[in-house]
């Protein structure tokens, strides 16, 4: 049997701070792992060069392969690009500054402004931890021996 989702999902939760996610998964555990597939199925798509199949059965919430750490790691940290960018994306929060004049409108524009930031950042990570893998899992042999076709 392969990897639990919950392994990733672990993972996930140890990179974030969202007590939405943490009051769902303390009413039900199953539709707290149903809200995170959606952040996973979009990961997988990212993590095109993983040398492990990603595939995974949601019946048995395992994916078909036993995943390296590595590749647990980069999935999560995967989902949570997403998951930031939902944050990012939450028209409630661009909504919170309609409430008071001139501290809110400056609040809620700086709170958006590091959302923003933090996000990038993550993208960064993410890229730079797809860029890794890929280069310590590629063939270089032919590279090596002078031939660059391919």
């Amino acid at each position: 049997m392969g990897t639990a989702l919950s392994d990733v999902y672990d993972l996930f939760m140890m990179q974030c701070t969202d007590y939405r996610l943490t009051d769902l998964f303390a009413t039900s555990e199953d539709d707290f792992e149903t809200y995170l597939e959606a952040w996973l199925k979009f990961a997988i798509v990212d993590f095109r060069a993983c040398t492990q199949s990603v595939v995974f059965n949601s019946d048995t919430k395992t994916f078909t392969a036993t995943l390296t750490s590595e590749n647990q790691v980069i999935l999560a940290t995967l989902m949570l690009k997403y998951w930031m960018q939902k944050n990012v994306n939450d028209i409630t929060q661009m909504n919170l500054h309609i409430r008071d004049r001139d501290f809110n409108i400056y609040s809620e524009s700086q709170n958006m402004k590091e959302k923003r930031a933090t996000l990038n950042a993550v993208k960064e990570q993410c890229a730079q931890l797809l860029n890794d893998y890929d280069f310590s899992h590629n063939d270089w042999s032919e590279w090596n021996s002078q031939i660059f076709n391919g």
